[in-house]
């Protein structure tokens, strides 16, 4: 029987390396470590977040202070990679938002809310024409699971390997990292299968060039739907390569027949489900 590969991550208090452990022996200014041993005494654990590197006081673009005074470049960011901390207009729109409606019930519609749905609508690609806001990313894929099922009458789902999708129970079973399926976090929910993704450096396919694994994994996604005959959606990770590949790399096959055919035609015959190939 092969022996079980050790799980080990680069965050959290899974990073044992020697570099983690000079970065946390050298926190020991007061005005950070006394911060440090509190968090770790009031909040509960989380095995990817804590314990935590420093602290932080004050941010701003892309610079984080901590209360020691000591200011990082964040080449992390989080949340907020996307216009740094502390950006003006943003802040601006916050201050004027809080002082003239800071929240409004579901219940009530207000301008603010249909502004910003009827933005997102026209931004969207289709005849996608309606939103529903969330608290989260989490818990916007735990609402598309139910929202699939309940619009298909299915309830199976295709999703890829080493995806993160959010740490939900549902957004962890649909996603494909071992950190949010291993250990006390399983069994997981039913029905959510899973493919390898495409990688043209380390293809699990063992492919070496980036078509050849886009192809495959193009191949077992076909392969996958043609058996399990009620999948409700596939879940992709935008931000993972294999998204881009079915996103965007497709512009480099021709396909011969769509997973959204397959699943409107689940009992199309066997012998009429081609694979893709390359373009000529």
């Amino acid at each position: 029987m092969a022996a079980t590969s050790e799980l080990v991550h680069t965050e959290g208090d899974s990073n044992t390396t020697a570099a983690r452990g000079r970065w946390d022996a050298g926190q020991d200014d007061p005005r950070i470590r006394g911060l440090l041993d509190r968090d770790a005494a009031a909040f509960m654990h989380q095995s990817l977040s804590s314990p935590c590197l420093s602290t932080i006081a004050k941010a701003e673009g892309i610079w984080i202070e901590d209360t020691a005074g000591r200011r990082f470049m964040d080449f992390h960011g989080n949340s907020v990679h996307h216009l740094g901390y502390g950006h003006p207009r943003l802040v601006a729109a916050i201050k004027r938002q809080l002082d003239e409606l800071c929240f409004a019930p579901r219940r009530f519609t207000c301008e603010p809310a249909v502004e910003l749905a009827e933005r997102l609508a026209a931004l969207a690609p289709g005849d996608l024409g309606k939103v529903l806001f969330t608290t989260g990313g989490s818990d916007a894929i735990e609402v598309a699971l139910k929202i699939a099922r309940a619009a298909t009458g299915r309830f199976k789902t295709v999703s890829f390997w080493d995806a993160f999708h959010g740490a939900g129970f549902g957004a962890a079973s649909v996603g494909g990292e071992a950190t949010f399926r291993s250990h006390i976090s399983g069994p997981m929910m039913t029905g959510t299968e899973h493919v390898a993704p495409w990688d043209g450096y380390r293809c699990p396919y063992g492919h070496d060039s980036l078509e050849a694994s886009g192809l495959a994994c193009a191949n077992m996604i076909a392969y996958v739907l043609g058996r399990e005959q009620d999948v409700a959606a596939d879940a992709r990770d935008a931000q993972s390569a294999a998204a881009r590949f079915l996103e965007a790399g497709a512009r480099s096959l021709r396909p011969a027949w769509h997973a959204a055919d397959l699943r409107r035609n689940p009992n199309r015959p066997r012998q009429d489900r081609k694979i893709l190939r390359p373009r000529t």
